[in-house]
C-alpha cells in the first residue's frame, strides 16, 4: 500500500517536533541542575527529592542558628575578657591603697579611681550586642541592671531589673539539639538573693572605693567584712566565678564551630542525594544535547530539500 505525501509530511513534522520538544528538555535540565520536573515523571525518584529538599531546609536553618549563636558568644567572651580585666585593675588599686606607705591624699585619688571603674563595670553588666542587652537574660531589650545614686552622683547600689535576668537563651543546633548561648546577668555580676552580700561584684567594688576613701579605714564594727583584705578575697572568688563562665563560653564556641563544619559535610551529602534523585547528569545532558542538535540539524535540511519538490515526485 502506497503512503501518501500527506502522511509522510505529517510523519516527517511529527519528528521535527519531537526532536525540537528534546532538545527544549535538554536545555531545562541542564539549566535548572534537574531531570524531574513533575512529581509523576518518577514518583520515587521525586519522593528522594522532596526528602533531600526538606533536609537541606533544616540543615539551613541549623548553620543560621549557629551563626547567630557564635555571635553572641563571640561579643560575650569579648566583654567577659575586659571584665577580668577591669577586675585585675580594681584589684590592683586596692592592693596598693593598702600599702602603708600611702597617705591620706594618695587614698582619696584612688578612691575616686575606684568609683570610675565601678561606672565601667555598670558599663559591662549593661552592654549590648547590636540593639540587645548581652546579659540581660530572657529580656535583651532592657538594662539588666540599675543604679541607685546620691545627691553627688556617685552610685551607692545596684540592683537587678525586673526577674528575666537569669533567663537562659536557646538556639537549636541540630536535632534534638539546644544551646545555650547566653550568660546571665545573675551568674557573673550579682546572683540572685545575694544583692548586697561578698558575692555582688557591684556591693563589693564600692564597699573598697568607700574604704579606702576612709583612708583604708572599715566603718566601725565591720573591720573583718569590709577591710581591703577580705574585699579582694572577696574579688578574687568573684573573679574566679567569671573566669569559669568565660570557660564555659570557651568551649561553647568551639562546639558550635565543629557542630558548623560537621552540617557543612552533611549538607554536601544531603546537595549530592537531591542531585542524583532529580537525575541530573550533566555529562550525559551534554552528550544527548549534542545528537539530538545533529539530528535536528540534519532533519532541518531534509526538510528544506524536500518541501520544494512537488506532489508529483511521490506519485508513482
Amino acid at each position: 500500500m502506497r503512503v501518501s505525501f500527506q502522511q509522510q509530511h505529517q510523519s516527517f513534522v511529527r519528528d521535527v517536533e519531537q526532536r525540537l520538544y528534546n532538545l527544549n528538555r535538554i536545555q531545562q535540565e541542564l539549566g535548572e541542575g534537574r531531570s524531574i520536573f513533575q512529581p509523576s515523571e518518577d514518583v520515587n525518584g521525586a519522593h528522594h527529592a522532596m526528602l533531600s529538599k526538606s533536609e537541606l531546609a533544616m540543615i539551613s536553618q541549623y548553620q543560621r542558628n549557629i551563626e547567630n549563636g557564635q555571635g553572641m558568644v563571640s561579643a560575650a567572651d569579648g566583654k567577659l575578657t575586659e571584665l577580668v580585666t577591669l577586675i585585675n585593675e580594681i584589684d590592683s588599686l586596692a592592693l596598693a591603697a593598702d600599702n602603708d606607705t600611702q597617705s591620706p591624699e594618695d587614698r582619696e585619688f584612688a578612691a575616686q579611681e575606684m568609683n570610675q571603674k565601678l561606672e565601667r563595670l555598670m558599663d559591662f553588666a549593661n552592654a549590648k550586642f547590636g540593639d540587645r542587652f548581652l546579659f540581660g537574660g530572657h529580656n535583651t531589650l532592657s538594662a539588666p541592671f540599675a543604679a541607685v545614686r546620691n545627691e553627688q552622683g556617685v552610685i551607692t547600689v545596684v540592683s537587678q531589673v525586673g526577674d528575666s535576668i537569669s533567663g537562659n537563651i536557646y538556639r537549636t543546633i541540630d536535632e534534638n539539639e539546644n544551646v545555650v548561648v547566653n550568660v546571665t546577668g545573675d551568674r557573673l555580676f550579682q546572683p540572685r538573693g545575694a544583692e548586697g552580700t561578698s558575692s555582688d561584684l557591684f556591693y563589693v567594688v564600692a564597699q573598697l572605693r568607700d574604704t579606702i576613701a576612709n583612708d583604708n579605714t572599715p566603718p566601725e564594727g565591720q573591720e573583718e567584712a569590709l577591710s581591703t583584705h577580705v574585699l579582694r578575697e572577696n574579688l578574687n572568688s568573684i573573679r574566679n566565678r567569671i573566669i569559669e563562665e568565660q570557660t564555659y563560653i570557651g568551649s561553647l564556641g568551639q562546639r558550635m564551630t565543629s557542630k558548623l563544619d560537621e552540617l557543612k559535610q552533611t549538607e554536601i551529602d544531603w546537595t549530592d542525594r537531591l542531585e542524583n534523585a532529580q537525575g541530573a547528569e550533566m555529562t550525559d545532558l551534554v552528550s544527548r544535547l549534542s545528537v539530538e542538535e545533529g539530528v535536528y540539524n540534519a532533519l532541518l535540511a531534509i526538510q528544506s530539500r524536500t518541501l520544494n519538490n512537488s506532489l508529483i515526485d511521490y506519485i508513482g
